[in-house]
């Protein structure tokens, strides 16, 4: 992990992406100390709805990280604007999604940097079984889901140029 830790150092912007408990915010939060302006869909989830988020049904909560998605976009637009190292901590499940935030990064002449953090299946559960719904950094996944959003993944593909990460 030092070492992809140290080439992310090198961009502007870095953009995460990974399953839920894969270490996306452990990676952030390091780029965080070395100056990067970090910024997370689950933390504008919190502090708009709490523990309350995951009480939601399915379909009201993928509306709210859409939303929450449309505002971390503006976010990173506003730093890379004042000049701002930012790293972007979340899902990016989605091609479509890691494609619209380089395409907004390029727009203002910035070539960002994709880390994807893979970890097996095994690993994941085990760490999302000690959340306790305490934080933004802490919602609670439940197996049912955890399962549905590995298996529907979408893994950098190999013209992404990502950092893959092996969190384990």
């Amino acid at each position: 992990m030092r070492v992809a830790i140290e080439k992310a150092k090198e961009a502007q912007v870095v953009i995460m992406c990974g399953v839920s408990g894969s270490g996306k915010t452990f990676f952030a939060r390091r780029l965080e100390q070395a100056g990067f302006c970090r910024i997370s869909s689950d933390d504008i989830v919190w502090n708009k709805y709490g523990s309350d988020f995951t009480h939601f049904p399915l379909q009201r909560q993928k509306e709210i990280f859409m939303e929450a998605q449309h505002e971390l976009a503006q976010q990173m637009i506003s730093l890379i604007d004042i000049g701002k190292k930012v790293v972007v901590d979340s899902t990016m499940c989605r091609r479509a999604k890691r494609d619209q935030m380089r395409a907004l990064c390029i727009s203002k002449g910035i070539q960002p940097v994709i880390v994807y953090m893979s970890a097996p299946l095994h690993i994941l559960k085990e760490r999302l079984s000690e959340r306790k719904d305490t934080g933004p950094d802490d919602l609670i996944v439940d197996e049912k889901n955890l399962y549905r959003f590995y298996t529907n993944f979408e893994i950098p593909y190999i013209d992404e140029n990502a950092i893959i990460c092996n969190s384990i």
